[in-house]
């Protein structure tokens, strides 16, 4: 699943625009549909080859791949609830009782800056309570600036917790699988971007490219009954808030999830060069 080259000049559909979502929380925003040439994997990163079960929660169907971009702010953090018990159709399914470790969460940002601009981020990981707020404290923190490659690239990042397959990752038996990432920019550019899924580009598209017509049908349901990406507001006084509603509103369309991916039970470093055939997995 994992990132891409956009050219913003021949972009089919890119727009900025200032949202005014439904719960009155405003957000700018680039609407971007991708294909495989968009598509580029950091292969500087380790990325786990084998896992036993991955979980995301995001909708992008190939050939009417349509993605919200958005900026960051300094010490603000966007976070997804896991829940390892949760049914995602298109992925293997996690059995907790045989699996509770997490060794690779996988990101996809957009318009990192060339070296020499502070691109800091950090991962954190918590047990989550019911209501997908953080609990006690981190079971895993890692700081990275992702790899530069193109201001046009939407790069795939691997946050390893296996010391490149050479441990297992994360225990998360305490939580019993149930468990919270969090994404907080440490800087103050407001990039890179994170890119969250898209509903009703892909809705509108229907008429001219069938493809698109799967939105709607399962296993692309909207709106979610059941979201599972929210702001967290600033670094140190963490609390879920708002979910980022899809850019025509989530009365029609509901809210977004971010494009990022967990795997868990995996020992074995990626060996092979990266491929489309190795990163197609993005598309549903």
């Amino acid at each position: 699943m994992r990132l891409g080259t956009l050219y913003r000049c021949v972009i089919i559909i890119s727009f900025f625009i200032s949202l005014g979502a439904s719960q009155g929380y405003g957000y700018d925003h680039l609407v971007v549909r991708l294909t495989d040439d968009h598509l580029y994997n950091d292969g500087q990163i380790y990325a786990s080859s084998d896992p036993t079960c991955e979980l995301s929660y995001y909708y992008l169907i190939s050939d009417c791949a349509y993605v919200t971009i958005i900026p960051g702010i300094e010490n603000r953090t966007v976070g997804v609830h896991f829940t390892m018990s949760d049914p995602v159709p298109w992925l293997s399914a996690c059995d907790t009782s045989t699996c509770l470790t997490l060794d690779e969460i996988e990101i996809v940002l957009y318009w990192v800056l060339p070296p020499g601009n502070d691109q800091s981020m950090n991962i954190k990981v918590y047990a989550a309570d019911e209501n997908g707020e953080p609990v006690g404290e981190p079971l895993g923190n890692r700081d990275f600036q992702p790899t530069y490659v193109d201001t046009t690239l939407f790069p795939v990042c691997h946050i390893d917790f296996t010391n490149d397959g050479s441990e297992p990752g994360l225990d998360l038996s305490s939580c019993g699988g149930d468990f919270l990432v969090l994404l907080t920019w440490k800087n103050d550019t407001g990039h890179p971007y994170v890119v969250l899924d898209n509903v009703s580009s892909c809705v509108d598209s229907c008429s001219s490219n069938p493809v698109c017509c799967q939105m709607g049908s399962e296993p692309y349901v909207y709106p979610r009954t059941t979201v599972r990406t929210h702001d967290y507001g600033f670094e140190g006084s963490w609390s879920k808030g708002h979910a980022y509603c899809d850019p025509n509103g989530c009365d029609t369309y509901g809210a977004l999830e971010a494009l990022w991916t967990c795997r868990f039970c995996t020992l074995t470093p990626a060996t092979q060069p990266t491929t489309w055939g190795t990163i197609k997995a993005l598309y549903r």
